[in-house]
């Protein structure tokens, strides 16, 4: 598979036959609108992601086989470098670059039950954090049946500790006080 990291991709399609060819190009099984050359250029987020074929045409005579490649569907996580305290809410955004996609949220290596949107709201836990402090998401995006992924980890960090004192004696610029 090819793997688009945003912005446009090209595809390029030969033959080894001599004469002067046009290309026939599809993605799945329609027909790309007036592309008859030997390059495709797709631009990512307008639906790029699927099998592409072309077929090469000399002298009105199409080949019988075709060329296929398939582009990955590109997904990304964002916040990119998210951070989280115990017990706060962490919002995180999967993105295709396709108009129609379907989601699949992981914490770990395992789906997370009822995360299918685009959006997935994490409230932090220490509890859910590896040996180094970290939790890490994956999602999975899928257009045009071809899935891609993207993941994000962050450290999770306990709550700032408050102090109370009670019936103790605080100097504060040379005076007392109660906390």
């Amino acid at each position: 598979p090819i793997t688009a990291s945003g912005g446009t991709g090209t595809l390029t399609c030969a033959t080894a036959s001599a004469g002067s060819p046009t290309f026939k190009w599809l993605q799945g099984s329609t027909e790309v609108s007036g592309q008859t050359g030997a390059e495709l250029i797709r631009t990512y987020g307008s639906n790029p992601s699927g099998e592409y074929t072309c077929k090469a045409t000399i002298n009105t005579v199409e080949s019988d086989a075709s060329a296929a490649t398939t582009v990955a569907t590109h997904v990304a996580i964002s916040p990119a470098s998210p951070s989280g305290v115990d017990a706060a809410t962490v919002t995180m955004t999967c993105s295709a670059d396709a108009t129609t996609a379907t989601y699949v949220w992981k914490k770990g290596s395992s789906a997370i039950t009822g995360a299918t949107a685009a959006e997935y709201a994490y409230t932090v836990a220490i509890a859910d954090a590896d040996a180094s402090g970290n939790v890490g998401f994956t999602c999975e995006g899928t257009a045009n049946a071809v899935m891609g992924t993207a993941t994000v980890s962050f450290s999770v960090k306990p709550q700032q500790p408050t102090i109370t004192a009670t019936g103790m004696p605080i100097t504060a610029s040379g005076g007392t006080g109660t906390l």
